[in-house]
């Protein structure tokens, strides 16, 4: 099963590689505006995800400008960009408050499986990369599938936008 499982996660990644890239450098561009100008990323990750924000803020590398994402998002200007993690397509309240935040003018960026039709957070996103985990990873002999590693796949992608982020933050040093 483990053979299975990191054949199929490794497969995750290389998508996320060849297919994201463009998604990826396009997010931390989006995020080094904030970083320039002084202001906030907040980063939201609900359930399990929000060990995205413990490595963002307690690593030995923490990502410039971070905050947690606050009580109200009120409190988010247009100023400030929004790094959101989503496990789906985004449940109906992470989809409202994307919307809201895209509304107010904030910069959003989204980390989520791409919806297969346009009904997903990403319509509601300036910058959306599909993080390809759409289902467990494992097949089961009674047909189920288990091994869903949405926060392995999270913190790849966060990952890949922090070091592109730093390149970004490097050219204006």
């Amino acid at each position: 099963m483990l053979k299975i499982f990191t054949t199929q996660l490794t497969g995750i990644f290389s998508r996320i590689q060849d297919k994201e890239s463009d998604a990826i450098e396009d997010g931390a561009r989006l995020l080094a505006q904030a970083v320039i100008s002084g202001h906030s990323i907040y980063l939201y990750g609900a359930n399990e995800l929000q060990g995205v924000f413990y490595e963002a803020t307690e690593s030995k590398e923490p990502f410039p400008s971070v905050k947690a994402f606050p009580e109200n998002a009120e409190e988010v200007t247009e100023s400030d960009r929004v790094l959101m993690f989503c496990s789906g397509t985004g449940t109906a309240e992470e989809q409202e408050l994307a919307k809201e935040l895209y509304e107010k003018g904030a910069g959003v960026v989204c980390v989520s499986p791409a919806a297969k039709d346009s009904a997903g957070i990403e319509q509601y996103c300036d910058v959306h990369i599909d993080s390809k985990l759409k289902m467990p990873l494992v097949p089961d002999e009674d047909g189920t599938r288990y091994g869903f590693p949405s926060l392995m796949t999270a913190l790849y992608v966060y990952h890949a936008l922090s070091f592109t982020l730093k390149e970004i933050l490097q050219e204006y040093a």
